[in-house]
């Protein structure tokens, strides 16, 4: 059984009830990104929504159990990216490493909830954070890692600690959309459209890239 997957009881909603469930889970990342986990009342929650708290008991079972949903709902778009790139055939790897940073920045910008909820649970050790490790991190990294080693053994990137490039493009390339109050007080536009966003994930991912790539000598006038 799955985390989403809680078992039906008392109170089980009838047909048709759970018909926008994208919705109850775009508004359960609103509520916990803002509140935090243990801030965040279901019941509260369910009212805000206009369903009964009964409908979300029965169907993710408990506060935990909702949050691990919208978690997966949050992280389907980066995940799915990471998958595609991490050992697709058609791609030269550095451009493989390169969509994958876009991708992974556009995600973030379309959920900007979950940095914010990271902000939350990712200075202490609890289930939820290893939740997101080991569902979603741990089982894509082989393949970034693979991708990253085939870049390194070619000369072609110098070597980088995974959690240093984790932090800087999943943290990092989306933390204006994270924090739009200080984004718009810098600058950034306060409802940025999907060309001013893919923009500024092609800028952080030629950044990073830039960052990584090993300068042949001598061809930028040093030594």
């Amino acid at each position: 059984m799955t985390h989403t997957e809680a078992p039906r009881g008392r109170g089980r909603p009838r047909a048709g009830q759970e018909t926008d469930l994208p919705r109850l889970l775009q508004g359960a990342l609103d509520a916990f990104a803002e509140k935090g986990f243990g801030g965040t009342s279901v019941r509260d929650l369910a009212r805000s929504l206009g369903v009964s708290h009964g409908l979300l008991t029965a169907r993710f079972g408990s506060k935990e159990g909702l949050w691990f949903a919208a978690i997966e709902h949050a992280l389907a778009d980066s995940e799915r990216a990471w998958r595609e790139v991490g050992d697709s055939p058609d791609l030269d790897d550095l451009e493989a490493l390169r969509q994958g940073i876009v991708r992974q920045v556009l995600a973030s910008a379309a959920h900007p909830q979950m940095a914010r909820i990271m902000n939350h649970e990712g200075a202490i050790d609890s289930p939820r954070v290893r939740f997101v490790v080991e569902r979603f991190v741990n089982p894509l990294r082989p393949g970034v890692e693979r991708l990253l080693a085939r870049l390194v053994d070619a000369g072609r990137i110098r070597p980088v600690p995974y959690a240093t490039l984790h932090f800087l493009v999943v943290q990092g390339g989306g933390a204006q959309y994270a924090s739009p109050a200080a984004a718009a007080l810098l600058g950034a536009p306060a409802h940025p459209d999907e060309q001013a966003v893919r923009a500024h994930a092609e800028t952080v991912a030629d950044i990073l890239i830039a960052g990584l790539a090993v300068t042949a000598p001598g061809s930028d006038g040093g030594p």
